[in-house]
């Protein structure tokens, strides 16, 4: 956390050409992901039980913007249903994460913002607690960008932080997908930077359960691999 006011400099963005996902396919249409030990698939109401172990978790909730759990389970619903098919969540391309040899789900991830804060989109993930140390963030990670790198890609134009640009922003650029995280969360900088992630900028945003205390937070940028 960082308390002072701010001595990094401001954000600086510029608008340039290149890819991003067509618009994403319906949740009613997205098929089950899955890898050695995970299946990604779309939210559901029945979820809810699960969803609200995740979110109760002080060590799962530090890291999120909310940075607290929720208050009780009817809190937990509203931010579920906001996820479920036909919902906010359609803009999104996030998954429900399970254990595949039991089906019990266990957290959440994917790319929940298209435009996110260095103005590409951004992924993340929410893992309980009991699963941590296992390589389990990696392999999720991992299995999603490989789905996400296959979704059919439109050429647009989009204002980003220049930090993310390669040569010059008056060329096409390669697309890139985002990462963010509070300066103090090592294993997931640890996860990002096996995946390929580059620390791109550190900048400082208010906390939303601190007013006029500031955080600290790193910008990683991934580039879209050469087909």
């Amino acid at each position: 956390m960082v308390q002072t006011s701010s001595v990094l400099p401001p954000l600086e963005w510029v608008t340039v050409k290149t890819t991003l996902p067509k618009a994403y396919p319906l949740m009613s249409t997205r098929e089950p992901i899955r890898s050695e030990r995970l299946i990604l698939r779309p939210y559901a109401a029945t979820d809810l039980d699960g969803f609200h172990l995740l979110r109760i978790q002080p060590e799962v909730m530090k890291w999120t913007s909310q940075g607290k759990p929720d208050t009780d389970l009817e809190h937990t619903r509203k931010v579920l249903e906001n996820r479920l098919p036909g919902a906010e969540g359609e803009s999104a391309y996030e998954f429900a994460i399970c254990w595949a040899e039991t089906g019990e789900m266990i957290g959440t991830g994917g790319s929940h913002m298209r435009v996110g804060e260095l103005g590409w989109p951004v992924i993340g993930y929410m893992i309980r607690s009991e699963f941590w140390g296992k390589g389990i963030a990696t392999e999720l990670m991992s299995t999603f960008l490989k789905a996400y790198w296959a979704l059919p890609r439109e050429e647009v134009e989009v204002k980003v932080e220049k930090s993310t640009v390669v040569g010059s922003e008056n060329e096409p650029q390669p697309e890139h997908i985002t990462a963010i995280t509070l300066d103090s969360n090592g294993p997931s900088q640890n996860v990002l930077g096996k995946l390929g992630f580059k620390l791109a900028r550190k900048f400082e945003e208010e906390d939303p359960n601190n007013p006029g205390v500031n955080e600290l937070l790193y910008g990683y940028a991934l580039q879209k691999p050469q087909a």
